[in-house]
């Protein structure tokens, strides 16, 4: 139960970790690319699927493809997450990350790849449980952002442009907000004046949200961080 969630943690190094989520990112943007993309899941944190979407401009129907994600129950549930839920189509192959493929990209056996996820998820949880903030960081797909209850997916524009081709398309899905662009997101505010990053497992200096004395990281959370020998800046 997440109210009974302890931190243990047991890495080898943090290089080591950012280089097993990339693999995993890897995993989940071949997924959305294929010619015919799967809906892909990784258990614990949420879903990606790509809808297929169409506006009219001059008379015209233009089509584009449009990264879609929803926040896993588990996440949401922690401190009521604000995150409207899209339905995956039926028409859509659903799979999840598989760590069997996963572990063909990095130095590391399946069995290495698959705690490594759940132990950097279960920390994740573990900041959240405080009511930090933080940013999830998918290699080349993209990022969640957490400020609050307010979450926020934000995609690669080279993920953006992989999927739709062209550098006119992308500029209108962002003008229009119908896709956040990750280079926002470190504009993003938290209240706190700072975020925590994974799998980097570092604090970043983001701008703040509201005038309030200045407050360290809360024990428990320093106590973790340094318990892996890691500090926030």
């Amino acid at each position: 139960k997440l109210a009974d969630l302890e931190l243990d943690v047991s890495f080898p190094c943090f290089p080591d970790v950012v280089t097993i989520w990339s693999g995993v990112s890897k995993y989940v943007r071949q997924q959305l690319l294929k010619e015919e993309p799967q809906a892909v899941t990784i258990t614990g944190l949420g879903t990606f699927h790509i809808k297929n979407c169409h506006f009219f401009e001059n008379g015209k129907m233009i089509t584009f493809q449009r990264p879609v994600f929803s926040l896993s129950r588990t996440v949401a549930q922690i401190r009521e997450l604000q995150h409207a839920s899209v339905p995956v189509p039926e028409e859509i192959n659903k799979v999840s990350v598989s760590y069997k493929k996963t572990h063909l990209n990095v130095p590391y056996s399946e069995k290495v790849v698959q705690h490594c996820v759940q132990e950097t998820l279960d920390f994740f949880y573990f900041i959240l449980k405080k009511k930090e903030d933080a940013d999830f960081i998918l290699k080349d797909v993209g990022t969640l952002a957490i400020r609050g209850t307010e979450v926020t997916m934000a995609f690669c524009e080279d993920f953006l442009l992989s999927l739709n081709k062209s550098t006119d398309m992308i500029e209108k899905l962002l003008t229009k907000k119908w896709v956040i662009s990750d280079k926002e997101v470190t504009l993003f505010p938290s209240r706190f004046g700072r975020v925590h990053r994974f799998p980097q497992f570092d604090i970043r200096v983001v701008p703040r949200r509201v005038s309030l004395p200045d407050e360290e990281t809360s024990s428990d959370v320093k106590s973790g961080l340094s318990s892996m020998g890691k500090k926030g800046n």
